[in-house]
C-alpha cells in the first residue's frame, strides 16, 4: 500500500501520521480516536447492485483496471487473505458531507481548521464463500471533482462518524457483507464527489486487475 508518512507536531499522546498518495500533494493525517472509458453495468447474481464488467480468469469473473462506475454500483476485486484467495465486492454507496466540528475527538489541531470531513460509505460483500474472517477491505481513496485525490485521515481507534469497520468472524459464507467508510477532508468550496480502489497487491490472480495501476472509480 503506497503510504508515506510525516510527522503532526504539538499533538501529543497520539500518533499522528500525514499520508499521501504517489503524485499528490495532499496527505492522510492518521490520529487516535476520541471514545478509461465507462463501461456499461450488469446486474450480479449475488447482489442486487450493479457489477463492473469482468474480465476471466482461473479465478472467476473480476471488473478490469480503470473501470468507471456510479454511485451504487459494485466491482468485483480478487482477494486474499492469509493464504485464503477468492474475490470480494466493493460498492461505494454514498458520500455524506460531515461538518469541522466532527473532527473534534480526532485532536487534529490547526491541521483540520477550514477543512470539511466527508464520509465515502463503502459496502463490502464476500463474492466466493471464502473464509476472509476478520479481513479489511486495502486501499481506497476519496476524489476530488478533478479526479485528485482528497486529504484523508486514517483513525486509530474509534470514529463514530466513520468507522473503517473490518470483516468480522461470520465474513465467510458468499453474501456476507460488511459496512466500511473513508473519511476524507476537503478545504474551502472543494467538496469529495468520488472514490477510487487501488488494491494492486492482487493483481497476481488474474490479468487485468492491477487497480494500482489503473484504480476503479466511482462518481455520481
Amino acid at each position: 500500500m503506497r503510504n508515506r508518512v510525516l510527522e503532526f507536531l504539538g499533538v501529543s499522546a497520539a500518533v499522528l501520521a500525514l499520508a499521501g498518495c504517489a503524485g499528490e500533494t495532499s496527505g492522510t493525517p492518521s490520529a487516535a480516536g476520541g471514545a478509461p472509458a465507462p463501461s456499461q453495468a450488469e446486474t450480479s447474481t449475488a447482489s442486487s447492485s450493479a457489477d463492473a464488467p469482468a474480465g476471466k480468469s482461473s479465478g472467476g469473473s473480476f471488473t478490469k483496471q480503470g473501470t468507471k462506475l456510479k454511485l451504487g454500483e459494485k466491482a468485483t476485486v480478487p482477494f486474499k487473505s492469509e493464504s485464503k484467495t477468492g474475490a470480494i465486492g466493493v460498492t461505494v454507496k454514498a458520500i455524506e458531507k460531515g461538518a469541522e466540528a466532527d473532527l473534534a475527538p480526532l485532536a487534529l489541531g490547526d491541521k483540520a481548521k477550514g477543512m470539511t470531513p466527508y464520509y465515502v460509505r463503502v459496502t463490502v460483500s464476500n463474492e466466493s464463500g471464502t473464509d476472509f474472517s476478520y479481513s479489511s477491505l486495502g486501499l481506497m481513496d476519496a476524489l476530488l471533482p478533478d479526479g485528485s485525490e482528497a486529504q484523508q485521515v486514517s483513525v486509530i481507534g474509534t470514529f463514530d462518524k466513520c468507522d473503517s469497520g473490518d470483516a468480522g468472524k461470520a465474513f465467510t459464507t458468499k453474501g456476507a457483507t460488511y459496512e466500511s467508510c473513508v473519511l476524507a477532508l476537503a478545504q474551502g468550496s472543494t467538496a469529495v464527489t468520488g472514490a477510487s480502489y487501488n488494491e494492486g497487491e492482487y493483481h497476481d490472480q488474474a490479468p487485468g486487475t492491477d487497480y494500482g495501476d489503473e484504480a476503479v472509480t466511482w462518481q455520481p
